[in-house]
């Protein structure tokens, strides 16, 4: 299949955009990236290499810059599975929220659980190392209302903690519980959203 000198530098100039945007990954990894995305715009192509049919196979993958960030996400994801850490997940979550409204709902339930979680654990954290001044108290003011918080045994009408050193188990196993389900959640939801589009399996391209 012969291409137009036009087609050609189309492709040629979006895999070059590419390479650009991938070059602090490994060399070999950014060869076979670009060598699988080009055997895949030349699979789509090959029934009609026309310049409309090349800018429409192109479109499809999106930009080299969107192509780039979804290889670098994956990437990041690999690396956060691998050692666990959530540094390297926050990174790749933050990354993921500017690839679309996937991403980006991925970031606002990520950070809800990791918040929630968070705040329940250092619950347990205060209970444990400041147990007179923190727990849930149960406050029967004046007018018969009734309020919770963190703060027992403090103010006029301060009530009682009807859990006690038992709210530190509770909180460090729910909190610990929410923050580990929060960073599977991510991971999973993270690498489906921002998988990169790929093409058929790489082969081996003509000279």
């Amino acid at each position: 299949m012969t291409y137009t000198a036009a087609s050609q530098k189309a492709i040629d100039d979006y895999l070059a955009t590419l390479r650009r945007q991938l070059r602090d990954l490994m060399d070999e990894d950014v060869r076979d990236i670009v060598e699988e995305i080009h055997a895949h715009i030349l699979d789509k192509t090959s029934g009609d290499p026309s310049p409309e049919k090349i800018a429409s196979a192109l479109g499809a993958l999106g930009s080299p810059q969107q192509l780039a960030l979804r290889y670098h996400t994956d990437e990041l994801l690999e690396r956060a599975q691998l050692s666990r850490s959530p540094g390297l997940l926050l990174r790749s979550i933050v990354r993921g929220a500017s690839l679309g409204l996937g991403g980006l709902t991925v970031f606002m339930l990520s950070g809800v659980g990791y918040c929630l979680g968070g705040v329940i654990f250092v619950m347990g954290l205060l209970k444990a190392f400041l147990p007179k001044r923190a727990g849930l108290n149960i406050d029967y003011s004046p007018g018969h209302s009734l309020s919770a918080g963190f703060g027992a045994g403090s103010g006029p009408h301060a009530g009682h903690d009807p859990i006690g050193l038992w709210l530190i188990p509770i909180c460090l196993l729910l909190g610990g519980g929410i923050l580990f389900l929060t960073f599977r959640f991510s991971l999973w939801t993270l690498r489906f959203f921002t998988r990169p589009r790929r093409g058929p399996e790489p082969v081996a391209l003509e000279d």
